[in-house]
């Protein structure tokens, strides 16, 4: 029985710690969710709509061209038709048929500086949609990850349950042989059994714990997993909290969200300015005209014009505008302040969890060993007649309860190094992972 039951539990073990034929890998599932997550996909769609908008922007460098033509009817009364009267019955109205045309192309001489801080305020909603795409890829390759590591910690403790329900299975055929030779009273095979209906149900709920990580997975990269693999740890992994949080400040896509949306701000800002400054538009204009203005023949203008407009009162507005950009402004530097604080708070928070994790680590292997030579001695002795059931039963469930910690505070490590690479911004990077097209890292 205990060669049998030994050699469960290493599966068990095994199960959290080494490589399966035929597994998902890690970084397999986070470029199919990244490939295929609609939260991805629709921040790629805003991206390319951010890029059009710097292209609306940016023509207003270019010549605008307007055709106009029209045709209908007239009627006039002006100093032409009133000296034709004579000649027309003394009507002083003309009836026509008044047809015209015009090509007009006006080009931007200056507008107070307005198109270019529209271009620079485009430009920076284009690379804070951008770092907003690279954000939710970073957050998307975290939850991957967990969804990841819950589905190898919940395989791991299924085969647990399954060999500590093994275990108590030959304890009660021991006890009943026992109990058949009149070694062993009713009261221990209650008890036995007893113990053996607790470990069938704590097979169940992590058969069922095991089902709900599997639809987590799902949720996040489109499909049920099949078996996977231990990762190992992600490259690049900071030596201090220091080194950590140098990172962060240089790489999280929170970060240069908030930088971006600074500028944008301060482009706006500017842009308020130019309505205060008059604007210039060189215009170079041809006219058709026949049958206009009561007279008969064709008319041809051609001109070519700088034209000034300043307007000069505008109800307070530009003044209100200016405000309005100013405060705006003041806004985002706080965003941008707050999210400093918060990336730091994240980075702390995850280098404290992947240090003790993995300080913890050697003790749990540790009471792994004691616990299974305990249980061991307590075997043997309860075969000698030197221990009770209920000793033995006991030092079964703390080798359970051991295992399963040890493959809580594994998984737990495995999921803590990701999650402190994801707070410094640099997970995707540090997978080598398939960045969505725009999201520069």
């Amino acid at each position: 029985m205990k060669q049998h039951a030994a050699k469960l539990m290493a599966v068990a073990i095994a199960v959290a710690t080494s490589t399966q034929l035929q597994a998902s890998t890690l970084l397999e599932s986070v470029n199919e969710a990244l490939a295929t997550n609609p939260d991805i996909l629709l921040r790629v769609s805003e991206a390319r709509a951010r890029a059009d908008e710097i292209t609306q922007a940016r023509s207003g460098y270019l010549p605008r061209v307007d055709m106009s033509a029209g045709i209908g009817y007239e009627q006039s009364r002006n100093s032409t038709t009133v000296s034709n009267a004579p000649n027309n019955d003394g009507r002083k109205y003309a009836d026509k048929t008044r047809r015209e045309a015009s090509l007009t192309a006006t080009q931007m001489l200056f507008d107070g500086f307005a198109t270019k801080s529209e271009v620079e305020r485009q430009e920076a909603r284009k690379l804070s949609a951008d770092m907003d795409l690279c954000t939710a890829a970073e957050r998307t390759a975290l939850n991957v990850t967990e969804a990841y590591v819950n589905v190898l910690r919940n395989q791991a403790l299924v085969q647990t349950a399954k060999a500590n329900q093994m275990q108590h299975q030959e304890v009660v055929e021991l006890i009943r042989k026992k109990g058949e030779s009149g070694m062993s009273s009713d009261a221990d095979i209650a008890q036995a059994e007893g113990r053996l209906v607790l470990a069938e149900a704590n097979t169940i709920s992590a058969e069922a714990a095991l089902r709900d990580a599997q639809a987590a997975y799902h949720r996040v990269v489109g499909r049920v997993p099949g078996s996977v693999e231990t990762p190992v740890a992600p490259e690049g992994m900071p030596a201090s909290l220091e080194d950590a949080l140098g990172l962060a400040v240089n790489h999280h896509p929170v970060l240069k969200v908030a930088a971006a949306d600074v500028s944008a701000a301060e482009a706006s800002y500017e842009a308020s300015k130019s309505n205060y400054l008059p604007e210039f538009n060189l215009e170079l204009g041809a006219t058709w005209g026949k049958d206009q203005n009561g007279g008969s023949t064709t008319t041809y203008d051609h001109t070519a014009m700088v034209r000034m407009n300043y307007n000069l009162f505008n109800g307070g507005a530009d003044k209100a505008r200016r405000s309005q950009t100013s405060n705006l402004m003041n806004e985002a530097l706080e965003i941008k302040n707050r999210a400093q604080r918060q990336v730091e708070e994240e980075v702390r928070l995850a280098w404290v969890a992947a240090r003790y994790g993995a300080d913890r680590l050697e003790p749990l292997a540790g009471h792994v060993k004691h616990a299974k030579k305990s249980r061991d001695l307590y075997e043997r002795q309860f075969q000698l007649g030197t221990r009770t059931l209920l000793d033995l039963l006991d030092s079964q469930r703390e080798y359970y309860n051991a295992i399963n910690a040890y493959v809580d505070g594994q998984n737990n490590l495995i999921f803590s190094q990701y999650r402190l690479m994801h707070s410094t911004g640099s997970l995707l990077s540090s997978m080598q992972a398939d960045m969505p097209v725009g999201c520069s890292g």
